[in-house]
């Protein structure tokens, strides 16, 4: 099926499978939905998505596409033949919006996103809000609007959500607050929000995490954080900085040569679990103004604040 100008074509699967046919389960991946193929034209990916149906995977071939949607359904975006584009050419305040649950995003480029009052705050090139499951995977999101008052605050913004996985993304060219944002997260139905296996770089900071945590549902693992030491909306440079933010799980983290601080921990997030994390040539790599973080295995070339308990 191919799509192009965004008029999709559909086949429809229909049946049941019952309890006892285990035979059947192979055929489960195909009836979650239909393939979509859609193709570079006007508002090719936003008429998609409004053809589609929960459970469709939409294959967005290579090419360049405008930005300004929102992922409305539980959808796949997938790029296929090389990595499409999604450009907001630096008039919407987000390229990618997503308001449903069980949304996966996956090798696309997006680019482009900047104030627009009249769209309200935060510009982001993926903003995600109020969903309880999804997954941002192997995405390349550049800043190229301009500085703090006119280019995006966020490469990937994540708010009030439970179990998403930002993983392998490659984020940079300036973002001016941070390259990930992660914000009040405190509900995640038993199970955690990951930002996992991804590079942040050359922005103001590479992960926040803000007004979340607890019980240890927020985990930050195994990123690339390094030379975060441009201007930004407000804060110090920092690799990873938590904000109001307790139990915060940071593991296999390397984070170097930021502007200001490796890891800030600031005097309202408590009881983080530091392991295995390779924080040197930054200022000042470790910030720790909380109470009770602790950790084993890490790798500090310098520390300030309070000391770091074994745990």
């Amino acid at each position: 099926m191919v799509i192009r100008d965004g008029e999709p074509r559909r086949g429809v699967l229909a049946g049941l499978l019952s309890a006892g046919a285990v035979a059947l389960m192979a055929l489960a991946p195909s009836a979650l939905g239909a393939t979509i193929d859609v193709t570079p034209g006007p508002n090719a990916i936003a008429k998609a998505i409004a053809k589609a149906h929960n459970g469709d995977v939409l294959r967005i071939h290579n090419g360049s596409y405008g930005g300004d949607f929102d992922v409305s359904k539980r959808l796949t975006l997938r790029g296929v033949g090389g990595r499409p584009t999604i450009d907001s050419r630096c008039n919407h305040r987000a390229g990618i919006t997503v308001s449903s649950s069980g949304f996966t995003l996956d090798h696309l480029k997006v680019a482009g996103a900047a104030e627009n009052g009249a769209e309200g705050p935060y510009p982001s090139e993926v903003d995600v809000r109020g969903v309880t499951t999804g997954k941002i995977h192997d995405l390349v999101l550049h800043d190229d609007c301009g500085g703090t008052d006119v280019g995006a605050e966020y490469g990937i913004n994540v708010f009030n959500s439970g179990r998403v996985e930002v993983s392998d993304n490659q984020v940079t060219g300036g973002f001016s607050d941070a390259g990930i944002y992660i914000g009040g997260i405190v509900e995640t139905g038993g199970g955690q929000l990951r930002v996992i296996n991804n590079a942040s770089y050359l922005n103001h900071q590479g992960v926040i995490v803000e007004d979340s945590g607890f019980n240890g549902i927020v985990v930050v693992s195994g990123n690339d954080i390094h030379h975060n030491t441009g201007n930004g909306v407000e804060g110090s440079r920092s690799g990873i900085f938590l904000h109001n933010s307790d139990k915060v799980r940071m593991r296999n983290n390397t984070i170097k040569n930021n502007g200001d601080f490796g890891i800030n921990i600031d005097p309202n997030s408590d009881n983080a679990r530091l392991f295995d994390n390779t924080v040197t040539s930054n200022p000042t790599d470790l910030e720790n103004d909380g109470a009770g973080n602790c950790g084993s295995g890490n790798v500090f070339g310098s520390t300030s604040g309070n000391p770091l308990g074994s745990c």
